[in-house]
């Protein structure tokens, strides 16, 4: 598949659908457009090797979905808060999402509220 000479709508639609190939999410995970990687971060089918990549992507709702989507295991929500803490300015959303995650673990978890108390 040439993902390089599609179109913005359908590299969103491959993102999104419940049917594309493991492969492909990977490639898309890596996508230069912010909202194809979110859709890659909601996707359930998302590979978890493609979420352990957009746990530390340089967009906030890329790191949101993927705080999000119960398909991601504990390991990669770590590699995500740990991402978030080194952050200059960590995003309240996605904070406010891992914390709300029944994968994170509590070790995480009472960090958030130590650190992020005031934006829970």
């Amino acid at each position: 598949m040439d993902l390089e000479n599609m179109g913005l709508n359908e590299k969103l639609n491959l993102a999104g659908s419940d049917s594309t190939p493991s492969e492909i999410l990977r490639e898309l995970a890596i996508d230069d457009e912010d909202l194809v990687r979110e859709m890659v971060a909601f996707n359930l089918n998302a590979p978890e090797d493609g979420l352990s990549k957009l746990a530390t992507d340089r967009d906030w709702g890329v790191r949101y979905y993927v705080a999000q989507n119960p398909k991601a295991s504990s390991k990669i929500l770590v590699k995500l808060f740990e991402y978030e803490k080194m952050c200059k300015k960590p995003n309240k959303g996605v904070i406010m999402r891992l914390y709300a995650n029944e994968k994170l673990p509590a070790f995480a978890k009472r960090v958030i509220e130590t650190l992020f108390g005031d934006i829970l």
